[in-house]
Order: structure tokens, then sequence, then C-alpha cells
């Protein structure tokens, strides 16, 4: 049986986690800023290719440990969707995904990174996966608005909200079927996290609100972004 683990907050990993993924955002940022549009795209690529690896890599080795099961490992928590779709705009970006990573996707991976639950334990390599695939979920949105110009228009908080809704749905009846928790809609995440209130179902309740204002704050927060003077 698989065990969940925290990084408890505060932890030299903790720490360690939190300054290199701020650190490798703010380089690449710069970094991108400040070469060519050739070698952006290349860096781009690599950065993507980079996230969707360490995705197809977690599967390969949770099987070669006999940790991978139908109702843990799938990528189809926030975090895991979120990852995969950042590697994937990195080739094609699209305004709709540019918009879900910005509003939802950056605050799930805030949280995640601020409250870490390991789902299948503390083995190393997932350690440093778990922060790779979060620090990017946050990267790419930025990138995307700082260095390549792309702006959130007008009511996608709405249109993100409204796929948030279909995702739950979607997830609410794969956890019925193979007896999942999935983006954590059956059993709350052992986290010590203030957006979990009570227990279940009513803590989905305080995802749901707590989750529409996260939304809005980033909407907001993004629409102020002004072009660089270039």
């Amino acid at each position: 049986m698989i065990t969940p683990s925290i990084i408890e907050p505060f932890s030299y990993i903790w720490w360690v986690g939190i300054i290199i993924s701020v650190l490798s955002i703010i380089i690449i940022i710069q970094l991108g800023i400040r070469i060519p549009p050739d070698q952006r795209k290349i860096l781009m690529y690599s950065i993507g290719f980079l996230l969707i690896l360490v995705e197809v890599i977690q599967q390969i080795y949770l099987y070669g440990l006999d940790l991978w099961a139908l109702d843990t490992s799938l990528p189809i928590h926030l975090c895991g969707i979120s990852g995969i779709l950042a590697g994937v705009i990195f080739f094609r970006p699209k305004q709709i995904g540019f918009e879900f990573l910005a509003l939802m996707g950056t605050a799930g991976a805030l949280h995640g990174i601020l409250t870490p639950q390991l789902n299948h334990g503390y083995i190393p390599f997932l350690i440093y996966k778990y922060y790779i695939s979060h620090a990017g979920i946050i990267l790419v949105p930025l990138f995307l608005a700082i260095v390549q110009g792309f702006r959130i228009k007008i009511l996608a908080w709405l249109r993100v909200a409204i796929l948030c809704q279909i995702l739950v749905i979607f997830l609410a009846i794969v956890n019925y079927v193979v007896g999942a928790n999935y983006m954590y809609l059956s059993e709350k995440p052992l986290v010590n996290n203030p957006m979990i209130i009570g227990e279940w179902p009513w803590y989905i309740l305080g995802f749901e609100l707590i989750g529409v204002i996260h939304i809005l704050v980033f909407y907001f927060g993004y629409r102020r972004m002004k072009p660089l003077p270039y």
C-alpha cells in the first residue's frame, strides 16, 4: 500500500525547493528576455520537452518500483494536468491554455510548493520531479506573458472557472469508477492548508469558493501586466 508523505513547511528541503524554484523561474525569464527569437524558441522547446519528459519518466519509474496503480498514479490531479499542459503549451502556445495555467494552474502550483504532499512517498526522484513540475507550471504563463507578450482577455476568469467545473465533474466520475482520490475530491489531502476547511464534502465547497477567488486574483494581476518596451 502506498503511503503519502508531506514535506514539512520550513524544513530544509522545503526551503531549498522554494528557493531553487524561484531562482530558476527568474533566471529563465531573464534569459528569455535577452536572447533572440530563434534561441528563445529553442529554450521554450527544451523546457517544454523537460516538463513532458519528467511526467513520462515518473510513470515508468513508479511502474519499475511496482508502485504504479490506476487509482493513484495517473497524472490527473490539477497539477499533473497543468504540468503536462505547460509542456505542450511551450511547443504550441494557445490562448486558452495560457489562461488556464495563468489563472488556475499557477494557484494550484503555488499551494503545491508551499504545502507539498508526495502521494507516492518520500522518494528522492519524486521530490525533484515535484518541484520541476510545479515550478514549470508557474514559469510557463509568466514567460508567455512577460517574454512572448500574451495577455489575459476579458472574461477569461469565467472561461477558466467553467473549465474547472467540467474538470471536477470528469474527475469525480473517474474517482467513482476506479475508487481514486484525484484532485482530492474523495478525501482531503494530508497537508495543513488554509484552503482545506472541514471534512468531506464540505471542504470541496471551500475549494470551489477559494478557487474562484484565486482565479480572480490572478486574473486582475495578469490584466495589469504591461508589454515590455521592445
